[in-house]
């Protein structure tokens, strides 16, 4: 039996969960706006948030609670409740507060994500009046209803679930994600949420999330844009169970397909995009060189200018790496499209034009550089720049 398998849809496969979504009239009418995930059981959590200064008043009152026993995430999309000083705090607070009465829980407990417009306070009356039906329609099936629920410029729902064995059972995973636009690394701009029922200590769960965030949601650039309210949380259930290091193995691996997967989803989903295309460093002098050097290249904007209009244009590629940081001898460097070289050993080859095009063409190819100096890699995931990219955030706030 396989140790990882993907399941079909989403958060509803961890029925320790219960999950609601309504439609709240936040910033628009008739779509899914507030949302929930909950747990009676309580969870230990692990988070990684936006290292932007300006962060919104969620990612404040995360940041507080995060390692207390949480028993829910509650989540808006279309107002971003960023840049709205000590009332954004309060409105949060109040928000959580509320929620706790109503499923007799510490509101601090409770944590908090919102994405959208920024600098708009919160229509608290109206989420208010809203948190009672959305505790009232909490099922382990409406889960499938919560990628939708967080979505704003993002033009399909984002949702992910695998099982796993390990010795003491089968367990299972499931994340959501929201993300198309601000997207750049530490942290990419989005708001994911996963759910486990496979126990885990808290120090542990934060490490090996760490990990799996540092290879996936910072490893994936759209336009260099980094938001206020970046925000990935995973919840465990808070049992003692004790693991072995297979088991713990298991879970860390199953952790790492889940966040490349919801990494994936957002790029392949980048605002206008045409091209989802990985930038794979090889043979760099170190593990940060390797990172630098493919950061570099994957947020140019000459480079992702080049994949929309399928130019081979290596030497934007090779320029990149040079500016990047990373040390770098010109005559050991390499750069291929896919499998096909355009520049080697610091000299530029011959190709087949045709065949290359054929690549270029893909929505998804790979672009290794190969820096010839060492055993460190690292790979970054990104979009292409399009026309329609400047016309949705051209007309996003209006």
């Amino acid at each position: 039996m396989n140790a990882i398998k993907e399941l079909s849809g989403g958060l509803e496969n961890v029925a320790l969960f219960k999950y609601s979504a309504i439609e709240c009239g936040i910033r628009y009418q008739n779509r899914l706006d507030l949302s929930l995930i909950y747990s009676h059981e309580p969870c230990w959590a692990a988070g990684a948030f936006t290292t932007n200064k300006l962060c919104a008043a969620p990612v404040i009152l995360c940041r507080e609670r995060i390692k207390n026993p949480i028993h829910a995430i509650l989540i808006n999309a279309t107002n971003a409740n960023a840049a709205t000083g000590q009332q954004g705090l309060e409105n949060a607070r109040l928000l959580t507060k509320e929620l706790g009465k109503l499923l007799s829980i510490p509101e601090d407990s409770i944590l908090m994500a919102s994405t959208g417009i920024i600098g708009v306070q919160l229509p608290v009356e109206k989420m208010k009046n809203g948190l009672p039906v959305l505790v009232k329609n909490l099922t382990s099936q409406a889960g499938a209803l919560l990628p939708k629920a967080i979505m704003t410029t993002d033009t399909f729902p984002k949702q992910y679930a695998i099982s796993f064995n390990t010795s003491t059972g089968t367990y299972t995973m499931a994340g959501i994600a929201k993300g198309a636009g601000m997207i750049a690394p530490n942290m990419a701009t989005l708001l994911c949420f996963v759910v486990t029922d496979f126990p885990v200590q808290q120090s542990v769960l934060q490490k090996l999330f760490y990990e799996s965030v540092n290879v996936s949601l910072n490893a994936i650039t759209i336009d260099g844009d980094m938001s206020t309210n970046d925000t990935a949380i995973i919840l465990s259930p808070a049992r003692n169970l004790s693991h072995t290091e297979d088991d713990i193995a298991i879970f860390s691996k199953a952790l790492h397909i889940m966040m490349k997967k919801l990494a994936y989803l957002i790029v392949s989903d980048a605002e206008g995009a045409t091209k989802c295309v990985t930038v794979k460093v090889v043979h760099a002098a170190n593990d940060a060189d390797a990172k630098k050097a493919a950061k570099a290249i994957a947020e140019s904007l000459l480079v992702k200018t080049a994949m929309f209009g399928n130019d081979p244009n290596w030497g934007r590629i090779a320029c990149a790496a040079g500016y990047s940081g990373a040390e770098l001898q010109e005559e050991k460097l390499s750069i291929y499209f896919d499998d096909i070289p355009l520049f080697k050993n610091g000299l530029p080859v011959e190709y087949d034009k045709e065949l290359l095009l054929n690549i270029l063409k893909k929505r998804e190819y790979t672009i290794t550089v190969d820096f010839g100096l060492g055993n460190s890699q690292f790979e970054f995931l990104t979009s292409d720049l399009s026309y329609d990219y400047v016309k949705i955030n051209a007309e996003y706030s209006t």
